[in-house]
């Protein structure tokens, strides 16, 4: 799970991407998550889905590519119960035969990835 953001004005957004982004797509998900969608998954594997997800985008991993693009994906490198968090951020995205996925920051990512603009112009403000 990625999001790439382009500069293609070459606008200085090192601040932007590394400060204010990466709170906002956490600030996003705590708006729009659905605690009780979570709920079977923290029931079926005893997890605490909210916790993994939530740790997960408070460790935003972001890389800048070159002078104008910037990767942001979830940092692998998280350990939970053993696992890296990429197992229960991909269990409780996609599920499994017993149990539907609640893709959620997919849902994120895609409203982050479709109103960039935007959200660079609230922030300029």
């Amino acid at each position: 799970m990625q999001l790439t953001v382009t500069n293609n004005f070459n606008y200085p957004i090192d601040n932007f991407i590394y400060n204010y982004l990466t709170k906002f797509i956490y600030d996003m998900f705590i708006d729009s998550v659905d605690k009780n969608r979570l709920e079977p998954f923290d029931e079926m594997f005893d997890i605490d889905s909210y916790s993994i997800l939530s740790t997960a985008l408070r460790n935003l991993l972001v890389t800048k590519n070159g002078t104008n693009e910037y990767n942001i994906k979830i940092n692998n490198t998280i350990k939970v119960n053993g696992n890296y968090i990429n197992y229960y951020i991909n269990l409780i995205t996609y599920g499994n035969r017993e149990i539907k996925g609640y893709p959620i920051l997919l849902a994120v990512f895609e409203v982050i990835k479709e109103n960039i603009d935007e959200i660079y112009r609230e922030w300029e403000e």
